[in-house]
């Protein structure tokens, strides 16, 4: 599921920057083969998301269970650092689509 995301024809690989700065549902021509393809990121995104909060709090269950910890500032710390990390891998979540015919 997590990985950079390709063109559907020629595999051309694309950077973090050119991936943040595209939109979903944005047609996309492709810099190697010069074809279009259709930028998804809604879905992955939602799905990265969802499991990163369930991460988070399965973590903060284990720090409370096994752990023994009491402090709620070290529990906020922890589930704001799983969050963050989950929206600096986002771009690691959009695929590449190709283009129908019909549009």
């Amino acid at each position: 599921m997590l990985k950079k995301p390709i063109c559907p024809y020629c595999k051309a690989i694309y950077d973090r920057k050119e991936i943040n700065s595209q939109k979903n549902n944005q047609i996309i021509k492709c810099h190697n083969c010069k074809k279009n393809f259709r930028v998804q990121k809604n879905k992955g995104f939602l799905i990265l998301m969802c499991c990163t909060f369930i991460f988070a709090i399965l973590f903060n269950i284990f720090l409370l269970s096994v752990i023994k910890v009491r402090n709620i500032l070290s529990l906020i710390f922890c589930t704001v650092l799983i969050i963050i990390i989950g929206f600096t891998i986002r771009h690691l979540s959009v695929r590449y689509k190709k283009e129908e015919k019909g549009t």
